[in-house]
């Protein structure tokens, strides 16, 4: 059976043909007239992606795939199943992807949808819903690189953190219940699919489903550690270098759209609107607030940025052409923007008593100092300072990994509790 991610390949329009042939030009004789400013902007994107995203997310792409040969995956999702099925309408096994790109960020949970597609029975509306969902911004760049570093404050960074997975959950919620007019995914997911495992099961027959479930996938699978180990780093590495082309592609796309519109309150716009990390670091150099910057950030995070919108759509090619992930993007930063707003106030008198934790004093005044006389400096140039500064003297790559896999886990275990809850209460419903 054709998988899902693969679909016959449709001639473009000629327009859509011709407008990105002329923007190719362009971009070209823009880079052309600009080479010192292009590679200035190509090596602080290798910088970003080499020093924090490489590093936080090559052991989730890795241990994604191991878990799925181990059968690992099959059992958390049998126990997943009752909450996935009641809130999301989505499979049990779609927890652990759920629960991937809560700490590992979108790239890892979209590779995770990938390999997931590609074993599994599943509906295009399903495989929609799930990489809607499971877009999620890295943990570890909101809370050291925009709370500690861009923001100064570490109270800030866990309030965006907490409103950025809420308002995620939330905007998923929704997203799980808009009707879907294809009259070949209503046929296959009828109520009773969509219930197939009843949510009213007691704790011990879940248990036990679990380790059958994690049994059969394991036989299934059967391929030696060393097979596998071979194969998962090949393909998270691949995975990985696919994302920093991106990354590399846009800091230059940026660094020019900023070089030729002009500087001012609306250069921040190309980031935000393009790549979060650079997009944040624009947002806070404006001369507002914190608490308007933290919601703008906020915003931005939920969106997740061109870049990030193409890479999750060339992996896992959705069938709607992207439209079901788009609105759920926009529904997320909407969400996030309005609930740090309303979250700001109640937790103000902690968050203007808080001292960063990460980043010394010398090296926040020195990046200060860095920010006021920045008019002749590019918005790349500030944001590789930065970088150099947050990763020297905060945390190493494997406490990076230390602290990703301990989310990972807390993480795990409320969906666990959530879905146990969520069990023993659809069973005494039906007593």
């Amino acid at each position: 059976m054709k998988s899902l991610m693969q679909k016959e390949a449709r001639p473009a329009p000629y327009w859509t043909t011709l407008l990105l042939g002329l923007g190719a030009i362009l971009l070209v004789m823009a880079i052309v007239a600009s080479p010192e400013e292009v590679f200035q902007a190509s090596t602080q994107g290798l910088k970003l992606w080499w020093s924090i995203i490489f590093p936080a997310m090559l052991p989730f792409l890795m241990l994604s795939e191991m878990l799925i040969a181990f059968g690992l995956v099959h059992g958390l999702g049998v126990l997943l199943e009752p909450f996935m099925r009641s809130w999301f309408r989505l499979p049990g096994r779609s927890g652990w992807v759920l629960a991937l790109g809560l700490t590992a960020g979108f790239p890892a949970a979209a590779e995770a949808v990938r390999q997931w597609a590609q074993q599994e029975d599943m509906t295009a509306l399903q495989l929609r819903r799930l990489t809607a969902i499971a877009h999620f911004c890295n943990p570890i760049t909101i809370l050291l690189v925009i709370g500690t570093g861009l923001l100064h404050n570490a109270a800030v960074g866990g309030l965006l953190l907490a409103v950025h997975w809420i308002s995620g959950l939330l905007a998923g919620w929704i997203t799980a219940r808009i009707p879907d007019s294809s009259r070949k995914s209503k046929k296959r997911e009828t109520p009773a699919a969509i219930r197939r495992a009843s949510v009213s099961r007691t704790t011990t027959s879940l248990i036990r489903s679990a380790w059958e479930a994690t049994r059969s996938a394991r036989e299934r699978d059967g391929r030696s550690f060393g097979k596998l180990l071979g194969e998962t780093v090949s393909h998270a590495v691949q995975m990985l270098m696919v994302t920093g082309g991106f990354i590399i592609f846009f800091s230059v796309l940026i660094q020019l759209l900023t070089l030729y519109s002009g500087q001012g309150t609306l250069s921040m716009v190309w980031p935000a609107w393009m790549e979060i990390h650079l997009g944040s670091y624009a947002i806070s150099r404006l001369p507002y607030d914190l608490r308007t910057q933290a919601a703008l950030i906020s915003a931005v995070l939920g969106w997740g940025g061109l870049c990030g919108w193409l890479q999750i759509t060339a992996v896992t090619k959705p069938s709607d052409k992207g439209i079901t992930f788009t609105l759920s993007r926009v529904l997320h930063g909407i969400f996030a923007f309005g609930l740090t707003l309303a979250a700001w106030t109640p937790l103000s008198h902690i968050v203007s008593n808080t001292i960063p934790a990460y980043v010394s004093r010398s090296s926040v005044s020195s990046f200060t100092e860095s920010v006021n006389d920045s008019g002749s400096q590019s918005v790349m140039a500030g944001a590789s300072s930065l970088l150099t500064q947050i990763v020297g003297t905060s945390m190493y790559p494997w406490q990076l990994t230390v602290l990703s896999v301990v989310l990972l886990s807390t993480i795990i275990l409320a969906l666990l509790a959530v879905s146990f809850m969520t069990s023993w209460w659809s069973h005494r419903d039906s007593r």
